[in-house]
């Protein structure tokens, strides 16, 4: 297997935690990981974001021009994983559905080409991450919405990762009903 992942969206949405997370969860079955990210401006709330590269066999190449899955959780970020990769064709695409409504997404979707054959996603999960009462959310929600709609990513691995992760342990209680909302509350988006 060779998974490469793009996790988009704002400093302190948690976007590098949750590759650090599924990364974690993955080297724990055995594979190969590697997980790059942004820094500068990202780190104070500017568009970010994280890459992954997850395989069966040594990772020997840094970055990746188009991931096999994006996951965007804003629309700066979505029209930065465009501006980067104009020919985008991910299998799957992960929205927040919040952001669809403008006219910048739904222009960078217009363009993505073959859209028949990339699943494409919405969720909610910048309301799940306003009911557990911070941002920070977001990412962690982002897996659960990850882990329904693919099967390579195991939701239970996810939550055994999140409960024994030091840094997590203070929210870890939020984090895990972070995980199952995103996981509830992912739906395709009709065209």
């Amino acid at each position: 297997m060779h998974l490469t992942l793009r996790f988009a969206g704002y400093g302190g949405y948690g976007v590098v935690t949750a590759s650090r997370i599924l990364g974690l969860s993955f080297t724990k079955k055995g594979f190969h990981v590697l997980q790059t990210e942004s820094h500068g401006a990202a780190a104070r709330g500017g568009a970010c974001t994280a890459d992954l590269t997850i395989s069966s066999d040594p990772i020997y190449e840094l970055n990746f021009h188009k991931p096999n899955v994006l996951i965007a959780l804003s629309t700066p970020a979505f029209k930065k994983c465009c501006a980067i990769s104009p020919d985008l064709s991910s299998e799957l695409l992960i929205l927040e559905a919040d952001i669809l409504g403008e006219p910048a997404v739904q222009l960078g979707l217009a363009d993505l080409p073959d859209q028949n054959k990339m699943k494409i996603y919405q969720v909610r999960i910048r309301r799940i991450a306003e009911e557990l009462g911070h941002v920070r959310y977001i990412g962690i929600a982002s897996l659960g919405a990850l882990a329904a709609v693919d099967d390579r990513v195991d939701l239970k691995l996810l939550r055994d990762t999140v409960t024994k992760d030091g840094k997590l342990r203070r929210f870890k209680t939020t984090n895990l009903q972070a995980l199952k909302s995103g996981a509830t509350s992912i739906s395709p988006l009709e065209f």
